[in-house]
């Protein structure tokens, strides 16, 4: 697991390497030894003044990762596998002190998990977040979680557009407040999270229906995804799993119990029961739910943040350029991104309330344009025609209403349900 916020750059160190005498045939690898005290394994593809990309293997999942060089404590390379590292020696790159500090934007995701956050809504964000902070890949961008869950369907979407969308454009981080069921799923794709100290994370129990448990297939569908989105953020797949819990009451109560081991140097063994590790972390019969402390013991979480303050220190940063402005009863500058994220929730919160409302209205016109007589009809067909427009804009907006609403597919919702009414409405201004 890892401690710190990676591809940052503030100032340079450059630590020459310490070389090791390999067997014939042995595997080597590179070392950055950190100033937390982490050491990471694995190739360094790049250096610039002083910084490092290396990519880690974890099985076949591989990962790039960014360190600065105020974060890098030594640099080692072609160590034999599991050879012990010694501090290599520091020297002082010749690059000047004075580099400006990375630039950081905070994004909220709050509200329903394919509603109010959605993959589109992220995806539509990316330009301006280039602009904002660079495209250099230093930019950080946090995402501020406070939602109690949400959609299934999204959670694929938004994984998506996080691991090839944002994390090869940015250095990536949530900021948990509350990620319940569907919000916890959405962020475990990213490798660094860190708490409020309120924070909450985890009951990621699917539902259907009348709050029937999902079962079968779908329940061992999302169990697999969430597998891979474990590898993809780093995670032991235990946890999820603890987090997800099970269908069947006889099975440990509908629940997976978790326990761990945490040695010396702060390694953590992870256990699917509540018997075999010395620290239980969820018992038989409990969906699992991390709060800050717990998280931030067991080394999921990075570290716990009251303030924006706290969180650039924890990313292990003097000072990070935070764009945006300031307002009140926000902890955080609202950047340009931050502000459409903000104006999307508000137009979609509107919309959700407001469909039906458009339905009835597009019906009522409509019926009434059938009996009107033909030289007030274009009266009623207009005015339906008005709410059907809302109606599509609803959609286009958020295109999870057209299966939420419709029945739909969101691909197939202009064709079988606009258009379709289009034509309805073309046949009665030509009926007699």
């Amino acid at each position: 697991m890892m401690n710190v916020l990676s591809r940052f750059a503030v100032r340079s160190v450059l630590a020459l390497a310490v070389l090791f005498a390999a067997a014939p045939g042995a595997f080597a690898e590179d070392v950055v030894e950190l100033k937390t005290g982490e050491t990471v394994r694995g190739e360094i593809v790049r250096e610039l003044d002083g910084s490092v990309w290396l990519i880690e293997s974890f099985g076949t999942v591989k990962r790039e990762r960014f360190f600065a060089a105020s974060q890098i404590l030594a640099v080692t390379r072609d160590v034999p596998e599991n050879a012990d590292v010694e501090e290599g020696r520091i020297v002082e790159d010749e690059t000047p002190s004075a580099i400006a500090p990375p630039k950081g934007a905070v994004i909220s995701l709050e509200g329903t998990v394919g509603i109010q956050m959605t993959a589109q809504k992220l995806r539509d964000l990316i330009p301006q977040l280039e602009k904002d902070l660079g495209t250099d890949g230093t930019g950080i961008v946090v995402f501020k979680i406070n939602s109690g869950g949400g959609l299934l369907l999204e959670i694929d979407r938004l994984h998506k557009v996080i691991v090839e969308e944002y994390k090869p454009r940015f250095q990536v981080c949530s900021w948990i407040e509350s990620a319940i069921s569907a919000a916890a799923m959405t962020s475990h794709v990213i490798e660094n999270i860190y708490f409020k100290p309120e924070g909450n994370y985890g009951a990621c129990t699917g539902w259907s229906g009348a709050l029937q448990a999902v079962k079968g297939y779908g329940y061992e569908s999302v169990l697999y995804q969430m597998e891979i989105a474990s590898d993809q953020g780093g995670y032991d797949q235990r946890i999820m799993r603890a987090m997800q819990g099970h269908p069947d009451e006889s099975h440990f109560g509908a629940a997976w119990p978790l326990s761990c081991t945490i040695d010396e140097r702060g390694n953590v063994t992870w256990f699917q029961s509540a018997d075999d590790g010395e620290m239980v972390v969820n018992p038989v019969g409990e969906v699992l739910t991390l709060n800050s402390e717990v998280a931030k013991r067991v080394g999921f979480s990075k570290g716990t943040a009251r303030t924006l303050d706290d969180l650039t220190e924890l990313l292990g940063y003097d000072e990070i350029d935070w764009v945006g402005k300031s307002f009140e009863g926000r902890i955080y500058p609202v950047s340009k991104a931050e502000e459409e994220m903000i104006k999307f929730r508000e137009v979609v919160t509107e919309d959700e309330a407001r469909l039906g409302e458009y339905q009835a209205k597009y019906n009522v016109n409509f019926g009434a344009a059938q009996g009107a007589p033909r030289d007030i009809r274009g009266r009623y067909v207009g005015r339906a025609r008005q709410h059907l427009a809302r109606v599509a804009a609803v959609v286009r907006n958020n295109p999870n209403f057209a299966l939420l609403e419709f029945n739909t597919l969101p691909e197939d919702f202009e064709r079988d349900v606009i258009e379709y009414q289009e034509g309805l409405l073309r046949e009665l201004m030509r009926a007699p």
